[in-house]
């Protein structure tokens, strides 16, 4: 009797995975390919020759070595998260067109897919993002400038990957409905309106360009890495409220149509 009790229960938890066991299955699927490695190295790959360049550059001489290097590494990380949603979003459901095929015909609820494809990307996220403070930090000890030096800088790394959640859900969307080519789309525009868009008076009618708005009054720089005169209004901290806000709102929306497409989504 008790064996006919377990196997219902069983088949049940089969059936009704929280999102946590789906989140983490994908992150086991994707912790030797390529998407897991790009996540880590890619932060390595930016910084090492920021760092080597910005030790040749003039500010160098009077002893801004760190702070060149902050400045431009930061601007690159601004236009890369969205870039790295589109890529990592098109990579991860094109993998995925194969097993959908099976586990769309099993009873768990198919909204999950989608929110745990997200919420595994987000994660690899804040691992990348975690590198980038790591080698910044080097950075900063090699210069000589550790602690002082570091400043807002956790912020600046932290908060563009908390407003890129959104961009990652849009990825993710858009590469579930339309396929690789559009979500790669999505990335390319995240990068061309963090460099362009980012400093204007309208940047909050744009989502691609909002990772990159919250690190210019953090680090005081542009979208060129110009250092920013004090009285720019681009250095107004109000900016990153509103872009929470903002990417919390659109995130919750993608969500929620990214669910609805998955349950309604033929096999």
């Amino acid at each position: 009797m008790a064996h006919e009790t377990a196997v219902p229960l069983r088949a049940r938890q089969r059936d009704n995975p929280s999102l946590a066991t789906v989140t983490g299955t994908e992150l086991a699927r994707n912790k030797r390919g390529f998407i897991f490695w790009y996540h880590l190295l890619a932060p390595v790959i930016v910084t090492v020759p920021l760092f080597l360049g910005a030790l040749g550059s003039s500010e160098a001489k009077a002893g801004q070595t760190f702070e060149v290097f902050r400045n431009v590494t930061l601007e690159f990380w601004g236009v890369l998260v969205p870039m790295t949603a589109g890529l990592a979003a098109a990579l991860a459901v094109r993998a995925d067109q194969d097993p959908w095929r099976l586990l769309l015909s099993y009873g768990v609820p198919r909204g999950r897919y989608f929110v745990g494809k997200v919420a595994a990307l987000g994660v690899l996220g804040f691992v990348s993002s975690t590198v980038l403070l790591v080698m910044l930090s080097l950075g900063s000890v090699i210069s000589g400038r550790f602690p002082e030096g570091m400043g807002t800088v956790v912020a600046a790394v932290y908060l563009p990957w908390l407003v890129g959640l959104s961009m990652t859900a849009l990825a993710v969307l858009v590469a579930v409905m339309w396929g690789m080519g559009p979500s790669i789309g999505v990335g390319v525009a995240g990068l061309l309106c963090g460099a362009l868009v980012s400093d204007k008076v309208f940047w909050f009618a744009v989502p691609f360009a909002w990772p990159m708005r919250v690190v210019l009054p953090l680090a005081g720089i542009g979208p060129n890495g110009v250092p920013l005169p004090k009285d720019s209004p681009v250095t107004e901290m109000s900016a990153i409220p509103l872009a929470l806000g903002l990417a919390a709102v659109l995130t919750v929306v993608l969500l929620f149509l990214g669910r609805l497409h998955m349950i309604r989504k033929e096999i």
